[in-house]
């Protein structure tokens, strides 16, 4: 059971981090070995009883901080806390001073504090095993001569067995301290070896622009896809309804569902290796823009009147291509709701921005049934974006679509 108290007693967790307590202890005997070389030649140079101790826990704490400001013993560092610990997550690449100080001090309480767990792992066993024979040892000769330590009041066979619970305690104290110090270590680790503030701040950026980037993907997928099974679902049924008595009309509906299907199939193959990661995604990136508004409404299958004033050219990349994904949507809405009927388009450029209107009768199916789905929100947040406005309402008995698109200062 994850929250029984009898779970640090044996759950791997805990030797895993008591091992890696213990190997920080094994690093420490050449540490030690040196200290007590610079600490005897102190007192054999003479004076106060404490300098030689003082000098060798400085030279001890100097040698284990300077080697932990080395970059490989970061990374080992980290190697073996991200195994042993489950600590940091995500290492950290900071190579300046402050996240080497950390490590630093890291790599000194690791070693200094597995040096000490060492010991308790090595004297509590035994201090425990001397207890537990206790009641079953010998008893040494009565006398001021005996050298054999004796536990007062311990009586020998079954009468002493009390004292065995007493020896399992040390035992159990060290167990739980251990998990308790392993679930120190870990925020340790996190704090020394993980990333810094700055490397924190920027993930958190890079998954805002990857999570902003995907937003877009799904836009575009959901725009041009939608778009194309739209256009093959008018086509598709006015080619049924005209293909015995009107074959050259059926022809060019069928070679405009295929034209729509290649573009959205194209268009899926980019966002798919986008999201993949593929190399070279980015070539096949679409970019279509009112330049490709004609091709467009040429795969509708729908009556279009275009009426457009002022010049293409003026429109910045993004002001136009997302004007073309806005008409994309609303022809989409026009024959998933309407049906085959005639449609207005409005496009006006000027010296400010760009002003599009879309109109269409009502008919049969108005554009309040259906399913619904997410086109108009996905055009809401384009228009948003581009700091325009967007408008899609009943007007008497006709539907209009409207966007107002500024144009940056300074970009035309």
């Amino acid at each position: 059971m994850p929250g029984s108290p009898l779970r640090p007693l044996y759950s791997g967790v805990t030797w895993r981090r008591w091992a890696f307590m213990i190997l920080g202890g094994m690093v420490s005997f050449p540490y030690l070995f040196m200290a007590m070389v610079v600490g005897g030649t102190v007192d054999e140079a003479g004076g106060s009883a404490l300098l030689p101790m003082g000098t060798f826990f400085a030279v001890l704490a100097a040698g284990l901080f300077v080697t932990g400001l080395m970059p490989v013993v970061r990374r080992l560092e980290c190697s073996i806390s991200l195994e042993m610990l489950g600590a940091p997550e995500q290492p950290g690449q900071d190579t300046r001073w402050p996240a080497r100080l950390r490590a630093a001090v890291w790599f000194t309480v690791h070693v200094a504090v597995g040096g000490a767990v060492g010991a308790l792992s090595v004297l509590v066993p035994l201090l425990c095993g001397w207890v537990f024979t206790r009641p079953f040892a010998a008893r040494a000769p009565s006398g001021p001569k005996s050298e054999i330590p004796q536990m007062s009041g311990v009586p020998q066979g079954w009468e002493g067995m009390w004292v065995i619970p007493l020896g399992i305690v040390p035992l159990l104290v060290l167990v739980y301290g251990m998990a308790l110090l392993g679930s120190l270590a870990v925020k340790g680790a996190a704090w020394a070896l993980g990333p810094s503030p700055e490397e924190r701040i920027a993930a958190a950026e890079r998954r805002a622009d990857a999570q902003a980037e995907r937003t877009r993907l799904a836009r575009e997928l959901h725009d041009s896809v939608g778009h194309a099974l739209s256009i093959v679902t008018v086509q598709s049924a006015a080619a049924a309804r005209v293909l015995e008595r009107d074959t050259e009309f059926a022809r060019q509906a069928l070679q405009a569902i295929e034209e729509s299907a290649r573009t959205a199939l194209e268009d899926l193959d980019h966002v798919l290796g986008l999201l993949r990661e593929e190399e070279g995604g980015g070539k096949r990136t679409p970019q279509r823009t009112l330049h490709d508004l004609e091709d467009l409404l040429g795969k509708t299958g729908l009556e279009i009147d275009l009426r457009r004033t002022g010049d293409l050219d003026r429109l910045p990349a993004a002001v136009s291509r997302e004007a073309y994904r806005i008409v994309q949507e609303g022809l989409t809405n026009v024959a998933k709701h309407a049906g085959r009927v005639p449609v207005e388009l409005r496009l006006a450029i000027g010296p400010c921005g760009l002003d599009l209107e879309l109109s269409n009768p009502m008919g049969a199916r108005t554009h309040g049934g259906g399913t619904g789905g997410r086109g108009l929100a996905g055009l809401g947040e384009r228009v948003h974006v581009l700091r325009g406005t967007l408008s899609a309402e009943a007007d008497r008995d006709r539907w209009r679509l409207r966007a107002s698109i500024p144009i940056p200062k300074g970009s035309t």
